[in-house]
């Protein structure tokens, strides 16, 4: 509808307007780019360019976005003083989140997002709520900052230094982790072999254990759970498997 359409509508009957105002938009595609004080801001195929950044805080409640995509540094987002319900969050972002924001996330959600991808691991509250994350390739792990994020899936597609893989287990061995919890990632120019999962199990101070014939070590969570975490060695690949099974799945070598 056009703009002149909709404002004869607004005149004929003002409660229509009055009724667009309670609703919360729902949105597709919401795409947010910021340089400095230029923002591009992409909803579905419509392109909108502001040279400064908006003052007025979003006080619209209600607001549904399926994708929403966060890159450089979208200080416009802060001035959002309403949670919004996204089900699917991007966030290539170049900076933190700055301190003098009074934020404790880039963006607020009703709920926690389904599925989180992004390139930088840190201390948000929307990233750490987040049901499914994945870190694509060229990203920053921090293993200590990720062990508090309480996604049931991970998929890290760079590497993950042995040392930070070290401090992720055992930050997840200290909260816990429900059964069914699953993370993939690899390691780079460097194949998964018997003294890798030994060494790893030595710092851990975790059993050693065999997964579905692989070579594995356990570390125990309660009288439910455990922590597995192998490789499969059988094809020298390197990759490595981070899950919570039923106590008992491994058994000791």
């Amino acid at each position: 509808m056009s703009f002149l359409k909709r404002k004869e509508l607004y005149a004929k009957c003002p409660a229509i307007r009055n009724q667009e105002e309670r609703i919360g938009y729902k949105l597709n595609k919401l795409s947010i780019s910021q340089r400095s004080t230029q923002s591009e801001i992409y909803v579905d195929n419509f392109k909108i360019e502001i040279n400064d950044c908006p003052e007025n805080k979003t006080k619209k409640s209600g607001i549904t976005i399926q994708h929403l995509y966060l890159s450089m540094s979208p200080i416009c987002i802060l001035k959002c003083d309403e949670p919004i319900r996204v089900i699917n969050l991007i966030m290539y972002l170049f900076s933190e989140l700055p301190e003098d924001s009074g934020k404790s996330s880039w963006v607020k959600t009703t709920v926690p997002v389904k599925h989180l991808e992004t390139k930088r691991v840190s201390q948000d509250d929307t990233m750490k709520a987040a049901r499914s994350v994945l870190i694509p390739e060229n990203g920053e792990i921090d293993g200590k900052i990720l062990s508090e994020w309480q996604a049931n899936k991970i998929t890290i597609n760079t590497p993950f230094p042995l040392e930070e893989v070290v401090t992720y287990c055992t930050g997840i061995a200290e909260s816990g982790r429900p059964t069914g919890f699953y993370c993939v990632t690899f390691f780079k120019n460097a194949n998964i072999d018997s003294r890798t999962i030994d060494w790893m199990a030595e710092m851990l101070n975790a059993r050693e254990t065999m997964w579905n014939g692989r070579k594995c070590f356990t570390i125990p969570l309660n009288n439910a759970s455990e922590l597995n975490v192998h490789g499969n060695l059988v094809n020298r690949s390197n990759r490595l498997i981070i899950e919570v099974n039923a106590r008992g799945t491994a058994i000791d070598r």
